[in-house]
């Protein structure tokens, strides 16, 4: 799954937020960013496979 790209969503009140990025390392980063806001987060691969937590930072390790 390295480099196949990550989709991360927040969402805030009547909005949302998706952000594409290339590494697991950059999706565990901007999820970190947006949860700061208190926002509900979900990551999935370009796949659409939704990606729990603990997979994503297994992933960026491994990277």
């Amino acid at each position: 799954m390295s480099g196949v790209g990550y989709q991360i969503y927040s969402r805030s009140g009547n909005g949302a937020i998706r952000v594409v990025v290339s590494s697991a390392k950059q999706a565990v980063a901007k999820a970190n960013e947006l949860a700061e806001s208190g926002n509900e987060i979900l990551i999935k691969d370009l796949a659409g496979r939704v990606l729990d937590t603990a997979t994503i930072v297994e992933l960026a390790a491994c990277e």
